[in-house]
């Protein structure tokens, strides 16, 4: 009995390939440029800490990073991403940061040691 309960939540443990989060800005005002710049000099956790909220997480098993993908991310999370906003995809040991643009692309955040 024991080892197929283990079994069970060893299998289920695996469907899940990535969490994904979204941090959204919080009311502190900071011009896009200014956070980009505020990002660079605090490193990427202290900034989140100052001008971001405590992130909204979910779990995917499969990602479609196109066009539609924010369009995604809005009915996923059943809110309105606006620039600045921070998206991370985390799968196994890696974890990677985007951040939204005014014109609705992300750019990569390259977390630096």
């Amino acid at each position: 009995m024991t080892y197929s309960i283990l079994r069970s939540f060893n299998v289920s443990r695996y469907l899940v390939m990535a969490i994904l989060r979204i941090y959204r800005r919080n009311s502190t005002f900071v011009d896009l440029a200014e956070l980009v710049e505020e990002i660079s000099g605090l490193g990427l956790v202290d900034a989140l800490k100052k001008y971001h909220n405590i992130p909204l997480e979910k779990e995917a098993k499969s990602i479609v990073a196109g066009p539609s993908f924010l369009q995604y991310l809005n009915k996923l999370f059943q809110i309105q991403l606006s620039a600045g906003d921070i998206i991370q995809f985390e799968s196994g040991n890696t974890s990677k940061y985007y951040m939204l643009s005014v014109t609705g692309t992300w750019d990569e955040i390259i977390k630096l040691q």
